[in-house]
């Protein structure tokens, strides 16, 4: 089987669309796909990356019709035919996915906005399927089958396998987890070191995760170095296992909130982006997470604050966990790989 991803990331748009499908296109691998990424302009150690991971880079050419770039691409790689091109692009929409199905069996549209129609065989949604479960009408053909919900949530292996060893907390903050993302354009990593530079927080063990894309790399470094308490982990590859050793979280509400759910960590959680609002939102309703609000409403004394009232929640600290875990067990990935090989 041949399979297409069309994706965009860099550091403006952020790794997400790459990270979710990255894992996606290993569980395939796995199931003898051959893997195939059509982007724009990956920054390098992108590229590298999905080189290790045995995968075929295509670039598409920035200065031309990206929907026709794409169809000389896929005609042009030799082999049979693709048997599925997954689009992840907040760009994409009914006018390029039907311009483009003519030159592949099928086609999977992964989206979380449901504010555009498309053209698809198959849609994944893997934000809380509640608030999903009539987003969607009107905006497929008919005959697309549709995956919603977080327990297809598209995880790298490590998570699954982490979490069966991992130690239950027991409602005690003695480590705290932060990271938004891999560029975090707007610093709110460093937001959150201010937020800790308190009395109240000397005792607390902190893993500060970054992306090499970070707005502010060396500034963030530097910080994290000169303070005992914090270990800095730049494009760590480690994530589960670092989530499994903290007992609360302060970061974004993107892609990793589901990565957090299989690890059963709760956090505080700021939206960086509009799409980020409802995830945030139904993790609060959820008794997950406590949502701050968007980056440009939330200030250091309010993480300061709410950070030390979440630690004195022991109950809550204790539900989060367990309901976080029976959200999300790791297995999304082979799920949807599953539906793709049962649909041909």
């Amino acid at each position: 089987m041949r399979i297409g991803f069309r994706l965009d990331a860099s550091r403006e748009l952020g790794t997400g669309h790459l990270m979710r499908c990255r894992a996606l296109a290993r569980g395939l691998r796995r199931r003898g796909a051959d893997i195939f990424f059509f982007c724009r302009d990956l920054p390098g150690w992108m590229i590298r990356e999905l080189d290790t991971d045995g995968f075929h880079y295509v670039p598409l050419d920035g200065g031309r019709d990206e929907v026709e770039c794409l169809i000389d691409r896929l005609t042009s790689c030799s082999g049979s035919p693709f048997d599925w091109l997954v689009v992840d692009h907040y760009g994409w929409e009914e006018r390029q996915e039907s311009a483009v199905a003519p030159y592949v069996r099928r086609l999977m549209v992964i989206d979380d906005l449901a504010n555009r129609t498309h053209y698809c065989h198959m849609l994944l949604d893997q934000n809380d399927e509640y608030p999903n479960r009539d987003r969607y009408h009107g905006l497929v053909p008919h005959f697309a089958r549709l995956l919603l919900g977080c327990r297809n949530a598209l995880l790298r292996e490590e998570f699954a396998v982490s979490r069966t060893s991992m130690k239950r907390r027991n409602g005690r903050v003695c480590t705290l987890f932060v990271c938004f993302g891999g560029s975090d354009p707007t610093n709110e990593t460093a937001k959150a070191l201010e937020a800790i530079d308190d009395a109240a927080f000397a005792e607390l063990n902190v893993h500060v995760v970054v992306g090499r894309s970070h707005s502010r790399i060396e500034q963030i470094v530097n910080r994290c170095q000169s303070d005992p308490r914090i270990r800095i982990h730049v494009q760590s590859n480690q994530i589960a296992k670092l989530m499994a050793e903290s007992d609360l979280a302060i970061c974004a509400g993107g892609t990793m909130t589901w990565e957090r759910y299989c690890m059963g960590l709760p956090a505080l959680v700021i939206a960086v982006a509009d799409n980020q609002v409802e995830v945030a939102k139904s993790g609060e309703r959820a008794g997950v997470d406590r949502y701050l609000g968007k980056s440009e409403q939330v200030g250091v004394e309010l993480i300061r604050s709410t950070l030390r009232e979440a630690m004195n929640d022991t109950g809550w600290l204790r539900h989060a966990e367990c309901t976080a875990m029976e959200k999300v067990d790791g297995m999304g990935v082979d799920r949807v790989v599953n539906a793709m090989f049962e649909a041909g």
